[in-house]
């Protein structure tokens, strides 16, 4: 949550700074607009998995975990982990996007590109103005790809870590209960049947021999 708040903070500066004004107009827009919203989804779909994982957790604690009969920790850890792995997808589609971006960037002005264009000196100022708008798209987009990719890999190795939190916490839950089951039904032992002792004045054998006999 800090490291989220601290990022928007930090976009905050950047845009009332003016630095963000050039992703607004032109045609990095539609590449930013594109980028920006599998990111919003990327992020909305992280803050319900980090929802679902502390209201389990807080449920664990309290001994109402819906998967405290689980028994194979194998089973547990891939059922748990299975369901953040789409965000994992999501942080490498940003990174893809950023370099599709790249090539949009790069054709806009490649295109714009004729021999005609390059033998006259008169359209010489079209072609710089075609040459920084392809680069600016190219980097521009670049750059919003890798930072949107690596905000939404750091928010899913913090929900791994929460994850991970929680599956410890069901196994030692469920083991705990496992062990004591195992002492209820388990019969206590029997007690040992007392050796029996010789009474006094018993008879002795035959041909034994008596203190104070003749």
């Amino acid at each position: 949550m800090a490291f989220n708040i601290a990022g928007f903070a930090i976009g905050l500066v950047f845009y009332y700074q003016g630095f963000l004004d050039r992703i607004f107009h032109g045609d990095i827009a539609l590449a930013a607009m594109i980028i920006g919203f599998v990111f919003v989804v990327g992020l909305i779909m992280t803050a319900y998995r980090v929802w679902k994982v502390g209201d389990e957790l807080d449920r664990v604690k309290r001994g109402q975990g819906r998967m405290l009969s689980v028994e194979s920790e194998r089973a547990l850890e891939m059922r748990l982990f299975s369901r953040i792995s789409h965000i994992q997808h999501v942080a490498n589609s940003l990174g893809l996007l950023g370099l599709i971006g790249t090539a949009w960037g790069f054709s806009l002005f490649a295109a714009n590109i004729t021999p005609d264009k390059v033998s006259n000196a008169s359209s010489a100022g079209a072609l710089v103005s075609t040459l920084a708008g392809g680069l600016g798209v190219a980097i521009y987009a670049t750059m919003l790809g890798g930072i949107f990719c690596l905000w939404t890999t750091c928010n899913l190795q913090l929900l791994r870590g929460a994850t991970a939190s929680l599956c410890a916490l069901i196994m030692d839950r469920a083991h705990a209960q496992k062990h004591q089951r195992a002492q209820l039904t388990t019969p206590p032992p029997a007690p040992h049947a007392p050796v029996p002792t010789p009474a006094l004045g018993a008879a002795l054998p035959r041909g034994a021999a008596t203190s104070g006999g003749l």
